[in-house]
């Protein structure tokens, strides 16, 4: 059996599947906006629960103790449910959309959601998205929290700027999807558990590392990249997966299933990764200082 090229076969019916049933995301028709603020002035934390059906979600920072949203739909079976409620100074926030059994009739409907989380808060973000383009730029926000289920999705998370807080986990579930995380470093986690289908998915370790954070990816028939900055010291573990292809350089190759940087060991702040599934194609980049 011809490994590498089922894993192929796999990805490029991933991708036509993204690309033919991906809602539009032409908002051209889509002149005026629902447009929503919430006071959070009065508040010390915050958690967020969003639940996304089909179409593109925006997410990123806004202004200081304010929640901003703009909606962006067609129809008024699209038109998202929001609640807010305060206990002993913790806020909670939901943001939901119910999606009807006659599903198809929704891809040809165009929605978008375009949201603005305050920056001077802590916040517990969970996310539950069905199949949709995202982008989640966490960037400036004080995440101690991350949680995220997708369906088959073209997502991109972002940390372009050091976590002010500690991020306790980062979980993450997602279909046969391609998703790509920026910056992992900045985001101030201890531990990230993934888990994903067919498809591909790339890990961007850059960013500043303040400990040390482990990090479990299990995947199905995949090609996942890792891009690990030279100057962090770096374990990587296959404890069991069939791989189709392995490209690694710069590591120092300890067994069949263990592999070390030239840093690791060196320093308490490091990464430590391992990467379970069945017929990977792993690329390990080393990134300059």
């Amino acid at each position: 059996m011809n490994f590498k090229g089922y894993g192929q076969s796999v990805s490029l019916l991933l991708f036509f599947l993204i690309i033919v049933f991906m809602p539009l995301h032409s908002l051209a028709n889509i002149k005026t906006p629902d447009k929503h603020i919430v006071s959070l002035n009065e508040i010390e934390s915050l958690s967020i629960n969003v639940k996304f059906g089909i179409g593109e979600i925006n997410l990123g920072s806004g202004r200081d103790s304010i929640f901003e949203a703009r909606f962006y739909y067609e129809d008024g079976i699209l038109k998202p449910n929001i609640t807010f409620d305060v206990f002993e100074k913790n806020g909670l926030l939901e943001l939901s959309q119910t999606i009807r059994k006659d599903i198809d009739l929704l891809f040809s409907l165009r929605n978008l959601w375009d949201i603005k989380l305050p920056s001077n808060i802590p916040l517990k973000i969970k996310m539950n998205t069905a199949t949709c383009h995202g982008k989640i730029d966490l960037s400036n926000i004080q995440v101690e929290e991350f949680y995220l289920l997708s369906g088959a999705s073209d997502t991109n998370i972002l940390f372009n700027q050091p976590n002010k807080v500690h991020l306790k986990k980062i979980n993450i579930k997602t279909g046969a999807s391609s998703l790509s995380i920026f910056g992992l470093a900045n985001a101030n986690f201890s531990k990230m558990d993934f888990i994903g289908g067919a498809g591909k998915y790339t890990f961007d370790f850059s960013g500043i590392l303040k400990k040390k954070s482990e990090i479990k990816i299990d995947v199905g028939a995949a090609k996942v990249v890792l891009k690990i900055p030279i100057n962090y010291g770096t374990r990587i573990k296959f404890p069991r997966f069939l791989t189709t292809n392995l490209k690694i350089m710069d590591f120092i190759k300890i067994n069949e299933q263990v592999y070390v940087n030239h840093e690791y060991g060196r320093k308490n702040e490091e990464f430590d990764i391992e990467i379970n599934g069945p017929f990977l194609d792993i690329e390990v980049v080393s990134l300059p200082e």
